[in-house]
């Protein structure tokens, strides 16, 4: 692809959050009610990894008030291989929804058949690391809609060193708390735009990070989340010109590239006969070549095993 230099300009791109919480937290209730000041027409769907655990929101008022024609579903049961989100997403940005909650995608980590699961029946990294990678380049390269990721969570503790102990004469080991942690390979957490901690007891949401900086004053107290946060962020959002289809076409065929020579050719197949001229003059070769990369590695190229943290 040819280098160009360009002016820097923002552009209004597809919202990506990130929402986690311990079990009861208010995670999906949360989500719902920020997707629907997200989505101008409140066209909603949910991902959900623990089917019907969503469905309890159907007549919640909160929810209901927020999207008076109500929110769509998705049940995913196990095994919750990252492929399976990736097709999932597929399906929802293929039916023209505005906003995707994806709740939980913990589940494609540590659920039944998730990453965790393909390590231990593959001793290696290899492939799962790899579904993860593909998985999270899909949701950076939404077209469409906004993403709303759930994610489970839990307290983190680690041991450190202390005082010297005059005993021994080497440092005591303590334990200190790192709080509450998504349970998620850390790198998913890396392309969200802002990310919410919910507490268990409150249910208030505190941002952890909020990535434009006209943004962070609003969110610099923990909160209820709302629709009109919601409606702020499309708001600030949309102040931006937006991205041309093009741009977006790149993104997309990249991410499709990083899933191997077979979808990236299914995805080409399906474009239309002007986008596969413009991509065959932008790209078309190197994603052709990362294809085929992404197949060798499939093949048995082994990657470094993950940081402790990240498990």
């Amino acid at each position: 692809m040819r280098l160009e230099i360009q002016k820097a300009v923002r552009k209004a791109v597809p919202i990506l959050i990130g929402i986690y919480g311990p079990t009861g937290s208010g995670k999906t209730l949360s989500a719902l009610l920020l997707a629907s000041g997200l989505a101008p027409t409140k066209k909603v769907v949910l991902i959900d990894s623990e089917p019907p655990r969503a469905r309890i929101h159907a007549d919640n008022p909160r929810a209901v008030n927020a999207l008076p024609d109500g929110f769509d579903v998705i049940d995913l049961d196990a095994p919750y291989e990252p492929k399976r989100f990736v097709e999932a997403i597929d399906l929802c940005e293929s039916r023209g929804y505005e906003v995707c909650i994806i709740d939980s995608l913990t589940d494609a980590w540590s659920g039944v058949g998730g990453c965790e699961d393909m390590k231990e029946q593959t001793k290696s990294w290899n492939k799962p690391k790899l579904e993860n990678k593909r998985m999270r380049d899909r949701i950076k390269a939404t077209r469409t809609m906004h993403v709303i990721c759930c994610f489970k969570a839990h307290e983190k503790t680690v041991i450190v060193e202390g005082e010297i102990n005059p005993k021994t004469g080497k440092p005591k080991q303590e334990y200190k708390s790192l709080g509450m942690q998504a349970e998620t390979e850390k790198n998913n957490l890396f392309p969200l735009l802002i990310v919410f901690s919910v507490d268990a007891d409150t249910h208030l949401a505190t941002a952890k990070k909020v990535t434009p900086e006209p943004l962070q004053p609003a969110f610099n107290e923990p909160r209820l989340l709302r629709p009109e946060d919601g409606l702020l962020l499309r708001k600030w959002n949309d102040s931006a010109p937006s991205e041309g289809g093009f741009d977006q076409l790149a993104k997309r065929a990249k991410a499709e590239a990083l899933n191997g020579v077979e979808a990236y050719r299914r995805y080409f197949q399906s474009l239309t006969k002007k986008q596969k001229a413009w991509l065959s003059k932008h790209g078309h070769e190197d994603n052709k070549f990362d294809a085929e990369q992404t197949d060798l590695a499939a093949q048995g190229v082994e990657q470094e095993q993950p940081e402790e943290d990240e498990v």
